[in-house]
């Protein structure tokens, strides 16, 4: 058995993810400095029930709260997995590190994923099915995503993956995005009617456009059963080759007289904009998560014959964590990560088998 994945202490959403992933994909054991908590826990419990009872989970919360916990993740079943992830972003957090585990047994399988959706801070049920899920299919693996029950901050609903994998993740090539061919502005309205979520969506339009960026809105229902109304505005951007999306939630209470959706419009517009001044195919949060697939493909792990492929793709700004998880990957896999470019600058990602 290899020596376990070392994580410093405290370690960032990105890493510990990754680092999950890689741990539920290869056998090899997790160290970690400092107990879990929250959705760091969580995740990490929702790995450990794709392949273990609920003993296994119980064992694995009391080891993963204390310091200096050294965990053995179980190897995944294929098949129907229902995983409770209560806690604000861990629902995103789940999906984008645990289907790739899954994806490498080659069989189709589903998650239905338990928790909180739409969050601060975290991808909404838009960005990953209108912008991951786009990216996903670039390595061989079918994904749809649906969403049963929205939930915000801190309700409980429910979002269902559907995977169909291929036998081999195929190598990821985004070197250049090419021309943006289109941008939409989608209002996603939970319950109510919502004049405000298309009045922001027509605010990033007039923003967009200020710009040079033609772009237009759309408003869609969400599916809501706790009587809750809340919305949410994604901005997609599609480009010949790689599709990026940011997202803003509307306010749990809207302010009196109004203005919100002005503001929420303008911050969506501007953080779309400072993507399309840079030249990366993918965002700096979306080249995160990209690494673990790019990993599993440089490794050539699953139902692959002959000499495993190397990825490669830019991002539009290179993250701390980025630089950090790049560097775990040889603790686990004969890969090597490499980051061409400074932090907060644009880079180039390389992940080859060594």
């Amino acid at each position: 058995m290899r020596p376990p994945i070392e994580l410093g202490d405290v370690p960032a959403q990105a890493v510990l993810d990754g680092a999950i992933g890689l741990a539920v994909a290869t056998g090899v054991p997790l160290r970690l400095q400092s107990p879990l908590t929250g959705a760091d826990l969580l995740v990490a419990l929702a790995a450990v029930k794709l392949g273990g009872d609920a003993a296994a989970v119980e064992t694995a919360r009391e080891q993963l709260a204390k310091p200096g916990a050294e965990l053995l993740l179980p190897h995944p079943r294929a098949g129907r997995h229902l995983l409770d992830l209560q806690a604000p972003g861990a629902v995103a957090r789940g999906l984008c590190a645990l289907a790739w585990p899954l994806a490498l047994l080659g069989k189709p399988g589903e998650l239905r994923l338990r928790g909180p959706n739409h969050c601060d801070g975290a991808p909404t049920f838009h960005d990953l099915r209108l912008g991951w899920v786009p990216l996903a299919a670039q390595f061989g693996l079918k994904l749809s995503v649906d969403l049963t029950q929205t939930a915000f901050g801190a309700d409980d609903g429910e979002l269902v993956a559907t995977l169909d994998p291929a036998p081999a993740l195929t190598p990821l090539h985004l070197v250049h995005r090419g021309i943006l061919r289109q941008v939409s502005i989608i209002a996603a309205v939970a319950g109510g009617r919502h004049e405000a979520a298309l009045e922001a969506a027509e605010q990033a339009v007039r923003a967009l456009r200020r710009q040079g960026v033609i772009a237009e809105a759309e408003r869609v229902p969400l599916p809501v059963t706790q009587g809750r109304s809340r919305w949410a505005l994604t901005a997609r951007a599609e480009f010949e080759h790689s599709v990026v999306s940011v997202s803003e939630l509307g306010p749990a209470t809207p302010a009196p007289g109004g203005g919100d959706a002005a503001a929420i419009g303008d911050r969506l517009a501007q953080r779309l904009a400072k993507f399309l001044q840079r030249r990366g195919a993918v965002d700096a949060a979306t080249a995160e998560r990209l690494l673990l697939p790019s990993f599993l493909c440089a490794a050539g792990l699953g139902a692959r014959a002959g000499t495993p492929p190397s990825c490669h793709y830019t991002t539009s700004a290179v993250t701390s964590a980025l630089l950090e998880l790049a560097t775990i990957a040889r603790q686990a896999l004969p890969v090597r990560a490499v980051v061409d470019g400074a932090e907060g600058e644009e880079g180039m990602i390389v992940v080859a088998p060594t």
